[in-house]
């Protein structure tokens, strides 16, 4: 994913899905059986507009026909992220990444590759919290073969040895390599666990060492089975297609992709207010570079609160000095500097200031200023010219999203799965126009209340307690 998308989708909150309701089909479109129709429409306008469906087995499937050029994109996106782990079995949902590229029941080893390589498509993963996604980018007039290639992994995939062990050894490999060989990340795990302990969000994605090193395949076929399910799953398809023919195609090769989620209790992604307020959650590791985040925790899952954090970090920048970072640089406060929303599906969001600081600066310097400036930006009225552009700048940063296929799909598919409205961006310009100077301040104060906000970070040696002995100290709490 390119690092425009996620610097904006990383200020998009969750909100609960919205309730589906199905359409009277599109004229003269012909649906398969058991398949309903549930609107069409789009984001970006100049765009082809987008039809969504969902198939008798409950697999949400949403099409973009898009004639521009000859490239295709089909992305699979599950709700099946760590998010869904508990601990003594967490890194399952990232293992998923690397199992569904081997063996499956009807094909051999290596056989997705060989084929998505024969037809001059590449394919990729991501796992995250909240889901994964698997993507494939191929020419048009190969989508009969992607389809049976997809279907034939997400419904046949075959947990056996060899291969389970060789990817539960190449998972080993990766954890120690990025996450135990770097300072910084073996850092942000314990102070991690502390900050978030009793959420979901406690463990890193790869999963904790333990239970990687002691996966066992029983409970990867559990997980499989609970959570890679058609309910649990919706499939994008962007390219040179029709929409109805393409429709019939997706439901021959997944309708008969069968099973229900298994739905675990729901969590909230933050702990109390009392437990996390004014608390320090740092301690120190061999790094060169500090890393530092204020947590503003919220229970504000709108689209709105999404769209007035992207509007304060403009505000914020909008200074005949520079950017906030450009000003902390050049002030010694800071060597990088953002604002933005978490993305937790159906979780809590906190707003989070995060901050990157050399050995000689401080952390405590670093947050007085961001107060202050805020405190500023809090204090603007929300002018016409203000709203322009900002609605300009949202305008160009679509607008680069639109003329790439590849990009709008993907585009598409944050709001469908964050939101459970493929058209939500629509509502920007709606939310500013209204929006006055006295409902920001309120919005801001509340949202960045320094009163709950707590202190995450990862200091050099000698400016706090070491990474290690910070985790035994916490652990007998």
């Amino acid at each position: 994913m390119s690092s425009s998308i996620m610097l904006r989708l990383s200020l998009l909150g969750a909100m609960s899905l919205l309730t589906l309701q199905a359409f009277a089909s599109p004229a003269g479109m012909k649906l398969p059986a058991g398949a309903v129709f549930l609107g069409s429409g789009q984001a970006i306008e100049g765009t082809p507009p987008v039809y969504k469906f969902k198939l008798s087995n409950g697999l949400k499937v949403l099409i973009l026909a898009d004639n521009r050029n000859p490239l295709a994109t089909l992305r699979i996106k599950l709700d099946a992220g760590s998010n869904r782990e508990r601990l003594g079995t967490t890194g399952l949902a990232h293992f998923f990444e690397h199992m569904m590229f081997r063996k499956t029941q009807v094909t051999p080893e290596g056989h997705y590759d060989r084929i998505l390589g024969g037809i001059g498509g590449r394919g990729n993963a991501a796992t995250s919290t909240d889901y994964v996604v698997y993507e494939a980018s191929f020419p048009g007039p190969a989508l009969d073969k992607m389809l049976e290639l997809e279907a034939q992994r997400f419904k046949f995939l075959d947990l056996q040895d060899p291969y389970y062990t060789t990817e539960k050894g190449a998972v080993i490999s990766e954890r120690r390599l990025r996450y135990e060989n770097d300072p910084l990340q073996r850092g942000l795990e314990i102070i991690r666990r502390a900050a978030y302990k009793g959420t979901p969000y406690e463990w890193l994605t790869i999963g904790t060492k333990q239970d990687v090193e002691q996966m066992s395949m029983e409970d990867a076929r559990a997980f499989y089975r609970d959570f890679y399910a058609p309910d649990n799953a919706q499939l994008f398809l962007g390219g040179p297609f029709n929409v109805e023919t393409v429709l019939r195609k997706i439901n021959d090769a997944f309708s008969d992709w069968t099973g229900k989620t298994r739905s675990q209790p729901a969590r909230r992604a933050e702990r109390s207010d009392s437990d996390t307020a004014g608390k320090k959650f740092v301690c120190s590791e061999s790094v060169f570079e500090e890393q530092h985040s204020l947590i503003f925790p919220s229970k504000d899952n709108s689209f709105r609160s999404a769209v007035l954090t992207q509007l304060l970090l403009q505000i914020l920048n909008d200074t005949p000095d520079g950017t906030m970072q450009r000003r902390m640089t050049k002030q010694k406060l800071a060597t990088g500097f953002s604002v933005y929303k978490t993305s937790w599906q159906k979780q809590s969001q906190p707003y989070v200031a995060w901050f990157r600081l050399n050995r000689q600066q401080t952390f405590a310097a670093a947050s007085d200023y961001f107060y202050q400036e805020l405190r500023a930006a809090l204090s603007r009225p929300i002018t016409p010219e203000l709203k322009r552009v900002f609605l300009k700048q949202h305008e160009v940063e679509e607008a680069e999203y639109a003329q790439k296929m590849t990009s709008l799909v993907e585009f598409y598919e944050w709001n469908e799965f964050f939101y459970g409205d493929f058209k939500i961006s629509t509502q920007t310009k709606k939310i500013i126009d209204s929006l006055t100077t006295k409902e920001f301040q309120a919005w801001g104060r509340e949202a960045f209340s320094q009163q709950k906000a707590f202190h995450m970070g990862v200091t050099a040696p000698g400016k706090s307690t070491p990474c290690n002995d910070f985790e035994k100290t916490a652990a007998q709490k």
